[in-house]
């Protein structure tokens, strides 16, 4: 069960390189991503941690790196920005929020949600895109969310 955040709560999405930033130290569109995992799980929300709560910062190092991802900083939102959101794709709005996902392990976890016409967007392939028959090709809807979201994140790329 999700809990409502406030409008004026920021969030911090764990910026990692190289995938997620460019050579300059410019965010790339993957910063807002969602993924499909190696199990064939699909991610329906993207993962940020809530700056409110005392082990935010604690809970983004604890994040798992490999040898060919590694946390570079990370970039703050803020959740009523994220709420107001302009997007459409045809006349479908699509809409934004961010929800509580925390657990006992990551106290601060929360994630953005992306839904159409009622639909949870996730990562991989959407069935609602083709219910919808929508004039745009599913993937440039998905470039559209993560545009819309950088434009609205603040980078801090502080190489932990």
């Amino acid at each position: 069960m999700s809990t409502y955040l406030p409008d004026n709560e920021n969030v911090a999405r764990a910026i990692f390189s190289p995938q997620m930033i460019n050579s300059d130290g410019n965010l790339l569109l993957s910063s807002f991503a969602l993924r499909v995992f190696k199990d064939g799980t699909k991610e329906d929300y993207i993962s940020v941690n809530r700056m409110s709560v005392k082990s935010w910062l604690t809970d983004i190092n604890n994040i798992p790196q490999y040898k060919n991802r590694l946390l570079y900083g990370y970039a703050t939102l803020n959740i009523g920005q994220i709420r107001l959101i302009k997007l459409f794709a045809d006349d479908y709005p699509i809409f934004f929020d961010t929800i509580d996902c925390s657990n006992a392990d990551c106290k601060s976890h929360a994630g953005i949600i992306v839904q159409i016409n009622g639909t949870t967007i996730t990562g991989g392939h959407n069935p609602i895109f083709e219910t919808l028959e929508l004039n745009e090709p599913e993937d440039y809807i998905m470039m559209a969310i993560q545009a819309e979201l950088l434009k609205i994140a603040s980078p801090n790329l502080v190489r932990f």
